[in-house]
């Protein structure tokens, strides 16, 4: 009786291991799917004026290597000026006098990362979304990976 108990019970591990591994591979798929599509998103308030955008791609590189990355191409930009910097959440906070803005690195796994980027800027009525598409592209380009917006 209890040797039953016992089979039935490594039997119900093993089962739920295998559906754990289906998940986790679901979850990877669909994250490989939107590896180097940059999707974004603005709002403004018509009222205020204030407003923000914000963009997100997923690459296929080693979170830290992706924010060493950041950090550096950020050192070298003589428009912006890192106001804050949190090396154990992989954030980094800038600003150019105008807007302030934030990025921050996600590792989805080893050799898998997300790549979010916002940006707020109260009075200026134009969004700054293809402002921070290209930053990504070009970051992309440092890191040697494929990236195009989204809907392409």
């Amino acid at each position: 009786m209890q040797r039953s108990r016992h089979m039935h019970s490594l039997l119900a591990g093993s089962v739920l291991l295998a559906l754990a591994g289906v998940a986790d591979a679901q979850a990877l798929f669909l994250a490989r799917r939107a590896v180097g599509r940059i999707e974004q998103m603005s709002q403004s308030s018509p009222t205020t004026g204030a407003a923000y955008d914000t963009a997100v791609v997923i690459v296929e590189v080693a979170p830290d290597r992706v924010f060493a990355t950041i950090k550096r191409l950020l050192a070298e930009n003589t428009e912006v000026r890192v106001t804050g910097s949190d090396d154990a959440r992989r954030s980094v906070e800038f600003t150019d006098g105008t807007q302030i803005g934030g990025i921050q690195v996600n590792p989805l796994n080893d050799q898998l990362s997300q790549l979010l980027v916002s940006t707020a800027h109260p009075g200026i009525t134009t969004s700054t979304t293809s402002k921070i598409v290209a930053r990504i592209m070009d970051v992309c380009r440092e890191l040697n990976v494929a990236c195009h917006p989204g809907g392409s």
